[in-house]
């Protein structure tokens, strides 16, 4: 069994760095994996080590992992030698590394990284004016065709220019899209919700949210992006408009 789980992370996972990683998913309130969740996740997603990656990344110290069914932890690292246990949710590795976490029969690979040295807010790359929420399985992206990273003005518009994206899903969409943004470098939150309008590319059927996000303050901002049962991230920074 474990065999298993391990090769379906192995081909799931992120292989940033030759670890496999399992893949997170973002589906529900809480960030998850197979028979965990991961409640410290969110904060951990200002850092692009996390956000770039559709694998679990955890931080050396302070994440926290949840199992479904609590039990002894029994961490084992795959690139190194290198093993401890724990019955805490709030893990601290010994190392950087690649590193499978073990409680009953549920088992997870996680790439662990030293902590960042300071508070960061690494927004989500463009890949040629297009922004991939993570994980990129969830096959949702939006276009940022006037702007080289993934910035908006706050409000919905930087003067008289609206802040206009489209979303992209191309299978498996709902008639809706909802976005959740939630601030990361304070307390903030906003919702919107956006109707699905038909595309055809080609040889491809899609479908297309037109937006225009209100980001209601300026900072560092999570966006969670979900349509019927897709559901990804990316991150982005607002900033104040001017008028």
């Amino acid at each position: 069994m474990v065999s298993l789980v391990l090769a379906a992370a192995a081909f799931l996972g992120s292989a940033s760095g030759g670890c496999s990683a399992t893949v997170v998913r973002y589906e529900g309130a809480v960030p998850s994996v197979p028979g965990a969740t991961l409640p410290s996740y969110v904060q951990s997603l200002r850092d692009g080590r996390v956000n770039g990656s559709d694998g679990l990344v955890l931080w050396r110290t302070r994440s926290v992992v949840v199992w479904a069914r609590p039990g002894i932890v029994v961490a084992r690292r795959l690139d190194a030698p290198g093993r401890f246990r724990t019955r805490h949710a709030a893990l601290r590795f010994p190392a950087a590394g690649c590193w499978r976490l073990t409680v009953g029969d549920a088992t997870v690979v996680a790439r662990v990284v030293d902590n960042p040295r300071k508070p960061s807010c690494d927004i989500t790359e463009l890949e040629h004016g297009t922004a991939y929420a993570r994980p990129r399985a969830s096959g949702i992206f939006g276009g940022w065709p006037w702007s080289s990273v993934a910035q908006l003005t706050t409000h919905g518009h930087d003067g008289d220019r609206n802040m206009k994206i489209p979303w992209w899903v191309r299978r498996s969409w709902g008639p809706t899209l909802e976005l959740l943004g939630q601030r990361l470098d304070a307390t903030g939150s906003f919702r919107q919700e956006f109707d699905a309008a038909y595309s055809h590319d080609g040889a491809q059927d899609q479908m297309v949210y037109p937006s225009i996000v209100d980001v209601p303050a300026a900072g560092c901002w999570l966006l969670k992006l979900r349509t019927a049962k897709l559901a990804g991230v990316l991150v982005i920074r607002a900033v104040g408009a001017r008028g």
